[in-house]
């Protein structure tokens, strides 16, 4: 697989090409560069210099962290969800090898994510040493308590990030408004209490962890 590669798109705004680089596979161990730029956003963009605009460019992505003994798949549709999930389920039987040649632990952490901020959310979340399905309920329970406040807007959205060591919940409704809870320790570990062994069991062969998941997972568990 090719780490990365050039495209050439048409600037929307002003018709001018635009290059742009696009890394089909990335470890973040030995890209520390390119960790950063998913962590910021700007990976999956690429400015005009003819104008200065900037689009937004979505491609998938393998991202793995053998260190931290996980590896993420970038995909946008059904069939790629399809595709990467039988490479995954295979790749328990079989040695793999990632971009480098080096062989990869099969019992690592696999998750498909289908958005850049999905993939953004993943890493900060196992490189805090968290769980993501704890994090998923979590949210969910950080999200119920925030719509209480709200009247006539709705929360549409929530991630985790950890900002120099500040583990928050960052929500934002569907007019644009934003809201932060730091994550209680706390509340992490009761949740990891009550739900952990279940989700554990829950979680086998399931690739994709999000809100949908832990709406499952609770609905199974009443």
């Amino acid at each position: 697989m090719a780490m990365r590669s050039k495209v050439n798109f048409k600037c929307p705004k002003c018709g001018a090409t635009v290059e742009a680089e696009q890394w089909t596979a990335v470890n973040g161990e030995k890209n520390p560069q390119q960790k950063l730029k998913i962590l910021e956003g700007s990976l999956f963009k690429a400015a005009c210099k003819n104008c200065g605009n900037e689009s937004k460019i979505g491609y998938p992505m393998l991202y793995n962290d053998t260190k931290q003994n996980y590896m993420i798949w970038l995909v946008y549709d059904d069939e790629e969800v399809k595709h990467v999930t039988d490479y995954f389920k295979k790749s328990k039987n079989d040695i793999i090898e990632d971009e480098n040649g080096e062989v990869v632990d099969t019992d690592c952490r696999q998750r498909i994510v289908m958005s850049p901020e999905s993939l953004r959310e993943k890493i900060m979340i196992f490189d805090s040493g968290l769980d993501d399905k704890m994090i998923e309920i979590l949210k969910l329970a950080y999200a119920k308590e925030a719509q209480r406040t709200l009247r006539d807007d709705t929360i549409a959205a929530a991630f985790f990030s950890n900002r120099d060591g500040e583990k928050q919940i960052e929500m934002y409704t569907e007019k644009g408004r934003a809201f932060v809870s730091r994550v209680s320790k706390n509340i992490y570990d009761e949740i990891e209490d009550k739900y952990g062994g279940k989700a554990s069991y829950a979680e086998d062969r399931v690739y994709i962890i999000d809100d949908v998941w832990a709406l499952n997972l609770l609905r199974s568990m009443r």
